[in-house]
């Protein structure tokens, strides 16, 4: 799981409003905090399909899986299973 929580960082760090040299905690909001917008979320949604090779149902988004670190890993290590 924290292969895919590193990859996040590293992606958001490399494509997103995000600070390369800013801590993200694991609940921190990616939308609050002003790290991604919608379109940054679409394009992070399409990079773990890709990466992953998992398809993310519709009822699967939520805020509550796609607003953190936390959110987004749980989400990515239970549909790769």
């Amino acid at each position: 799981m924290e292969n895919v929580k590193t990859s996040i960082v590293n992606y958001l760090k490399d494509n997103s409003f995000m600070d390369k040299n800013a801590k993200l905690e694991d609940t921190d909001s990616l939308t609050q905090s002003g790290i991604i917008d919608s379109i940054g979320l679409l394009e992070l949604l399409d990079f773990i399909s890709e990466k992953y090779s998992i398809e993310i149902p519709e009822d699967m988004l939520t805020p509550e899986n796609l607003d953190s670190l936390k959110g987004l890993t749980n989400m990515v290590t239970n549909l790769a299973k």
